[in-house]
């Protein structure tokens, strides 16, 4: 898929975040130009850019019902189409565009409108096959988020979690932020863990009992092979890819007794990153692949340390809570997140990386576990059990508003994994 760049002179504009109030965005129907009589492609770009738009927590939906124009009949360039017809809605955005397609060949224009000043704000051209259409419409609200708030959105990405799927083995599943293209990447009758990205998108490590001993899986997700990684130190309980795919950090357990090992991606041992007689688990490596952030019970109790991945004695980070576990770094590498027990039930908490005073992002509703950051740093994907059966959920970090659930179904969803941007 193509994108050509389709705009004129950048605007950029403050608005309302999420706890304030939200920007009425108004999604017209692409026009067509030929070869979507039935509208399919244009409603498949609408649908998945309106839901990208609701889950980014900034914008208000206006129902479609409300629109006086017909985008089959109105224009979608500036000067084809009645400002006034949008206004009288109460739009602050509009967005307009075409659709042509050949054959499998799709080329789709779209454009940002500010409408009270009458004037385009950003516009994006892709060329692509039917398939890319949804994609198109994610790397159009990125664009959209970026244009209005001045940072690009998450949405052209995957998640990555773990789910049951109504029985009660544990696969690993990929989809869309938005919840298309749904891929089961496991199909054994076991427990498969802890799904982790690279930044390129280009491989994933889990954690599976498919050989009935645990062992960590390193997948090509574009070549759709596999590769098994075991130690001879012990049991491989845990692990996390590096953000260059280049090396893996390997939670080993041995009588009872687990640390931390660096691996090359094949398995290969590089060096012994702790050794203690207890419990070092739940490895997260910076966004720069210098630092380690990791549990460890040498404390007394599960506590969150840093250290550097070259080596060197760790520091405590998390000092309130008796139980803190699973860090994740954000895109900036500036602090974790991270979660922590009270009374039975776990809550998420963000605190800087070199320390400090922790904050909880979730509200105390259900047990909340597992974040997971986006790509721009402004949301993190957890589980929780707030409703009947576990989710995945989206939250605003800066006011700590739960947006939506991400996933849904008879299962129970649990470890979520945001990737980096997809690229193009």
């Amino acid at each position: 898929m193509s994108q050509a760049a389709a705009q004129a002179g950048p605007i950029t504009i403050t608005i309302a975040g999420p706890g304030g109030q939200l920007s009425p965005i108004a999604v017209s129907g692409l026009k067509n130009l030929g070869g979507d009589d039935d509208h399919r492609l244009g409603s498949a770009f609408v649908g998945t850019l309106r839901r990208d738009l609701e889950l980014s927590g900034y914008f208000r939906l206006l129902d479609p019902h409300a629109y006086i124009e017909d985008p089959q009949t109105s224009g979608f360039e500036l000067g084809q189409f009645n400002f006034g017809d949008w206004r009288s809605i109460n739009a602050d955005f509009v967005v307009k565009g075409s659709v042509t397609a050949s054959g499998d060949g799709v080329k789709l224009t779209a454009y940002l409108y500010d409408v009270a000043q009458q004037r385009r704000m950003m516009g994006k051209s892709y060329s692509g096959d039917a398939a890319d259409v949804p994609r198109m419409a994610r790397r159009f609200a990125d664009a959209i988020l970026e244009a209005a708030t001045g940072q690009k959105g998450p949405f052209d990405s995957k998640l990555a979690f773990v789910s049951t799927g109504g029985g009660r083995f544990k696969e690993i599943y990929t989809q869309s932020i938005e919840g298309q293209d749904l891929f089961k990447l496991t199909g054994n009758p076991t427990i498969n863990l802890f799904p982790s990205f690279d930044r390129g998108t280009n491989h994933l490590l889990y954690l599976s009992y498919k050989s009935m001993q645990p062992a960590l899986y390193l997948v090509d997700l574009k070549a759709q092979s596999e590769m098994k990684i075991t130690s001879p130190h012990g049991r491989v309980i845990g692990g996390t890819l590096s953000p260059d795919g280049e090396q893996i950090v390997a939670a080993i357990e041995r009588d009872g007794i687990t640390n931390l090992y660096l691996l090359t991606r094949e398995g290969a041992e590089i060096r012994q990153l702790t050794d203690t007689s207890g419990i070092n688990v739940s490895p997260a490596i910076s966004p720069d692949g210098e630092k380690l952030a990791f549990t460890s019970d040498r404390s007394g109790t599960p506590q969150v340390y840093m250290m550097s991945l070259s080596g060197g004695a760790p520091k405590r980070i998390t000092y309130s809570g008796d139980y803190n576990t699973t860090p994740a770094f954000s895109p900036d590498g500036a602090k974790l997140a991270y979660q922590s027990r009270d009374n039975g039930r776990f809550d998420i908490f963000t605190i800087p990386v070199g320390g400090g005073d922790p904050v909880q992002v979730t509200d105390g509703n259900g047990s909340n576990e597992y974040p997971s950051w986006s790509p721009d740093g402004r949301y993190l994907a957890f589980s929780s059990t707030r409703g009947h059966n576990s989710r995945i959920y989206i939250l605003m970090v800066s006011n700590r508003k739960i947006i939506s659930a991400l996933t849904e179904g008879n299962g129970n969803d649990s470890c979520p994994a945001w990737s980096g941007w997809l690229g193009e």
